[in-house]
């Protein structure tokens, strides 16, 4: 996830000052999954009593105010979901995701592509109820770079979403055998390479660009424009089947909650709601507003066509393409066994909380 934090193994953007921890090896993010898979819980919706009870979500602190602690920051939202929400902090997609299923949490909040299809490939039944947010991230070239058909040596960190955006834009380019794909185990050992010259670009996170561009770099392509080709870094709420399922009600304030606290932080008051929820994030409240300002948020004219598509079935929305794309990636990377149906990647795809909230389903 996110927000202007550099995103570590298969990990969320983000998805930034918001760390993730994200510089691990992916081999150590696999560990837990793997020894936590052992111990899954049958019952990943919890002991929660009529109305949601306590709802945990798993959540990773840093800058920008996500939704999720606007919403439990601020009483006037989190009232109208029925449940009593608690904020778990976790370091990275695949390990927030290890302990969903393990039973820790019943929900996660601003998780990538990647780690997602990479947890219901392998038999975590979840669905993606809510899309919250796009990457920032970019390729940054040296000078001697004017075109895509320049690039010699591209650094990126390994098995990230960056990682897979980068694969997916090669591709486009039909830069594929081409280029090198240098992979690093950090952020700041690419940004440090390219710095010495040993190679002429990185696609890195918003908060490495920053840096880069001190030192002359330029931005060859963005994020945005690399969604625009269907690699999105998508960062989204998802929930246990199970919980969903046992308290949909929850779920769907849940919805409508995260949606209304996403335009509040980019309206006029922002600073009411962002300045309650920074005892969340670990950031001062000036600091978190900042990073807020500019984070790119699914608007919500855009959020159906993420959750379905024109025949309004999950099946043919762009999270669906989105997630089979992810899914050869993985299986390129040796991280899956076979990419899923659309059938199969549609059942991890819930619009009809999003459906509901926009025809008179929230409080």
């Amino acid at each position: 996830m996110r927000r202007f934090a550099p995103r570590g193994a298969w990990g969320v953007a983000p998805h930034n000052e918001r760390i993730h921890m994200r510089s691990k090896t992916l081999a150590a993010a696999l560990l837990p999954l793997a020894a936590l898979a052992l111990s899954a819980c049958a019952d990943h919706g919890g002991k929660a009593g009529a109305g949601g009870g306590d709802l945990k979500i798993g959540y990773f602190q840093g800058a920008v105010a996500g939704p999720e602690a606007v919403v439990a920051g601020n009483a006037e939202l989190a009232g109208k979901v029925p449940a009593k929400l608690e904020l778990r902090p976790i370091d990275s997609g695949v390990a927030g995701l290890a302990q969903l299923r393990a039973g820790a949490f019943p929900a996660v909040s601003a998780v990538g592509n990647p780690p997602i299809v990479g947890a219901f490939t392998s038999g975590t039944d979840i669905k993606v109820v809510f899309v919250e947010s796009l990457d920032e991230s970019g390729l940054a070239v040296n000078d001697k770079i004017k075109s895509p058909a320049d690039l010699r040596k591209v650094g990126v960190l390994v098995g990230s979403t960056l990682d897979f955006q980068l694969r997916g834009w090669l591709k486009s380019q039909n830069l594929t055998d081409k280029v090198q794909v240098a992979s690093f185990a950090s952020e700041a050992a690419e940004a440090a390479a390219w710095k010495a010259g040993k190679i002429d670009a990185v696609y890195i996170s918003q908060a490495f660009l920053l840096d880069l561009r001190k030192h002359d770099a330029r931005v060859l392509a963005t994020a945005a424009d690399i969604a625009e080709l269907g690699y999105a870094a998508v960062n989204s709420l998802a929930v246990t089947s199970a919980y969903a399922k046992q308290h949909p009600e929850t779920v769907q304030q849940l919805v409508c909650q995260f949606s209304k606290a996403q335009e509040l932080v980019k309206g006029p008051d922002a600073e009411k709601y962002v300045t309650p929820a920074t005892k969340y994030l670990g950031v001062k409240p000036a600091d978190a507003l900042a990073a807020t300002k500019e984070y790119p948020y699914v608007p919500t004219a855009e959020q159906a066509s993420w959750l379905k598509g024109s025949d309004g079935t999950a099946a043919t929305g762009k999270l669906a393409l989105n997630f089979k794309l992810t899914a050869q990636f993985l299986v390129t990377q040796g991280r899956a066994k076979t990419v899923p149906s659309d059938a199969e990647i549609a059942k991890h795809i819930d619009p009809t909380f999003w459906t509901k909230a926009q025809s008179g389903g929230c409080k």
